[in-house]
C-alpha cells in the first residue's frame, strides 16, 4: 500500500473518534483549515506479504463465482444471487463554524451510483459460501470540494473514502479524479459450516449482537452509523464466529475479529501508524419470563468489556435494552471505566402507525457542548459522520433521546419522521422521509437530515441535507 507520509505537507494526528489535527511542519501553529477534520488514515503496512492479499482474494472470489455459476446451470437451487442498483443524490446546505472557517458557503451537491451483488453457494446442505460486494461511484462538486480541502493537509480524499480497517483490505479503487471516485468493496466473504446444533462461520461477516433499533452498545463487533441510511447491510468484520444451540431458545457464541486502529507512533511529531487489534468475546443467550436475554464478556480492541441485553414486550409494546461496560487495559488502574447503555420501546397501532422511542447514556459523555473544549473545528460534523464509530463512542454526549413515528399512508407510500435531541446542549436532528413503491422492485425515497444547535454542540455546525434515492432491487 502506498505510503502517504512521503507526500504529506502536514503531520496528522487522529484522536479516538477518528478526528484529524494537522500541523504545518514549518510552523508549530495548527493549521486552522485542516484542523479537526474527521477521517480514517490510510493504512501503512510494514509487512510486505500483506500487499498481495487483494489480488489473491480477488482471484478466489472470481473462481468462487465462476464455479458457483457453472453449477447453477445444472443445480440452480445451490446458487442464489440478489442485489440492487441505486442512484442517490445529496444536496448539502452548510452552516456554522466549520463551513465558515473552511470557506464552504455555497450549497454542495453529490451524486452516487451504488450497485450490490450478493452471491450464495451451497454445495451441500451443511456448507454455504457467501460473498457480498459493493460497487460505488460518487461524483460531483461536493467530491471536488472535499478533494481540495484534504489536499491542504497533503492527504488523498480518495484514499480516505476507500479506507478498509479490516485485517483483509478488500476495498479496490478502480478510478478516481478530483470530482469522482469509483471503487469496489467486499463487505461479506465467508463460509458457514453447520453440524447438528453447531455453526461455524469464518471470513468477513456481520456479527450482530445488538437488540435496539437505534443505538447498540452490545454491538462490539460491528457498530454502525444511524445517519448512513442507505447502507442497510452494514459493514462486516474479518472474524470467526462459533455458535452452539444449547436449547430451543438458548445458545453460546464465541467470536473474534482482527481489525486495525490508529495509534501514535511518534509523539514528538504526532505520526500515526495502524496497529492490529483483537476483539473477542463469549456470549450466552437464553429465554426467561418470555424475554430474550444475553450476557457477554471479552475484549474490544484496547478495552476489557462486559455487558447484557434483553428483548421482550410490555402490554404489547416491544421493550429492549443494552448495557456495556468498558475499561482501558493500558490504564486499568487509573480509571473505573465507562458505561454505555441504551433502552428502547416500540408499538404498532391497529391503524399501522408505528412509534419508536429510545435513549442512550454514556457515563463519559459531555454534559455541556460536546465540542466546546479542545476540539478545534472538528465539531459535530465529525461526530455524526465519523467512520470510526464503535460501541464505546456511539455518542460523545452524556444523553441523547430518540423518537420516531411511521405510517403507511397508502399501500405504496410510507411516511416516517425521526428526531434526536440532546437535553444538555439543546441541539438536535429531524429526519423526515417519504418512500414511494413504484413497482414490486423499484422504490423512490425523499429523505431529509436537518440538524440544529449552537456552535460546538453535538448537532450544531452541520446544516441541512436532502437526498433523492431511486433503487431497483433484483
Amino acid at each position: 500500500m502506498k505510503n502517504l507520509r512521503d507526500k504529506m505537507e502536514f503531520t496528522c494526528h487522529f484522536d479516538e473518534g477518528g478526528d484529524l489535527h494537522a500541523y504545518n511542519q514549518e510552523s508549530p501553529k495548527r493549521n486552522p483549515v485542516a484542523n479537526g477534520i474527521s477521517h480514517p488514515h490510510k493504512r501503512i503496512r510494514n509487512d510486505n506479504h500483506q500487499v498481495n492479499y487483494k489480488a489473491f482474494f480477488l482471484v478466489l472470489i472470481i473462481i468462487l463465482i465462476s464455479v458457483s455459476y457453472t453449477n447453477a446451470q445444472t443445480k440452480p437451487n445451490k446458487f442464489r444471487v440478489s442485489g440492487f442498483l441505486e442512484y442517490l443524490n445529496n444536496t448539502w446546505i452548510p452552516e456554522g463554524e466549520i463551513a465558515q472557517t473552511l470557506s464552504i458557503n455555497e450549497w454542495q451537491m453529490q451524486g452516487g451510483v451504488y450497485n450490490r451483488f450478493n452471491f450464495w453457494y451451497e454445495p451441500t446442505s451443511n456448507l454455504e459460501f457467501y460473498v457480498g460486494m459493493r460497487n460505488n461511484f460518487v461524483f460531483g462538486p461536493m467530491v471536488a470540494t472535499y478533494t481540495d480541502l484534504f489536499n491542504l493537509a497533503g492527504i488523498s480524499y480518495s484514499d480516505l473514502v476507500t479506507y478498509d480497517p479490516g485485517y483483509m483490505d478488500l476495498t479496490f479503487t478502480i478510478a478516481d479524479s478530483k470530482s469522482y471516485i469509483l471503487y469496489t468493496n467486499f463487505d461479506r466473504a465467508n463460509v458457514k459450516w453447520t453440524l447438528d446444533k453447531f455453526e461455524l462461520t469464518v471470513g468477513r461477516q456481520r456479527i450482530n449482537w445488538g437488540q435496539n433499533f437505534i443505538w447498540n452498545p452490545n454491538d462490539i463487533f460491528n457498530a454502525y452509523n444511524f445517519f448512513d441510511f442507505n447502507y442497510v447491510e452494514r459493514p462486516g468484520s474479518d472474524a470467526v464466529l462459533m455458535e452452539l444451540f444449547t436449547g430451543d431458545f438458548s445458545s453460546v457464541q464465541l467470536a473474534g475479529k482482527l481489525s486495525y486502529i490508529q495509534v501514535v507512533e511518534d509523539t514528538s511529531v504526532l505520526i500515526l501508524k495502524d496497529e492490529l487489534k483483537l476483539t473477542a468475546a463469549a456470549m450466552y443467550r437464553f429465554n426467561k419470563w418470555n424475554y430474550d436475554f444475553q450476557v457477554f464478556g471479552g475484549v474490544m480492541e484496547t478495552d476489557i468489556t462486559a455487558g447484557l441485553g434483553w428483548a421482550g414486550s410490555i402490554a404489547g409494546a416491544g421493550f429492549t435494552g443494552e448495557v456495556s461496560w468498558f475499561r482501558d487495559m493500558e490504564k486499568f488502574a487509573d480509571t473505573s471505566g465507562s458505561v454505555v447503555a441504551s433502552i428502547g420501546a416500540n408499538y404498532t397501532f391497529k391503524n399501522s402507525i408505528f412509534i419508536n422511542f429510545s435513549g442512550i447514556y454514556n457515563s463519559s459523555g459531555a454534559i455541556d457542548s460536546v465540542n466546546a473544549v479542545g476540539t478545534g473545528f472538528r465539531g459535530s460534523f465529525s461526530n455524526v459522520f465519523s467512520s470510526s464509530l464503535n460501541a464505546k463512542n456511539l455518542t460523545r454526549a452524556r444523553l441523547d433521546l430518540f423518537g420516531q413515528i411511521s405510517y403507511p399512508a397508502t399501500p405504496l407510500i410510507n411516511l416516517d419522521l425521526a428526531c434526536i435531541f440532546n437535553p444538555y446542549d439543546l441541539s438536535g436532528f429531524v429526519g423526515p422521509t417519504v418512500n414511494f413503491s413504484l413497482s414490486d422492485n423499484i422504490s423512490l425515497g425523499v429523505v431529509g437530515q436537518l440538524f440544529w444547535g449552537q456552535p460546538f454542540t453535538e448537532y450544531g455546525d452541520i446544516g441541512q441535507m436532502f437526498f433523492l434515492d431511486l433503487k431497483w432491487s433484483f
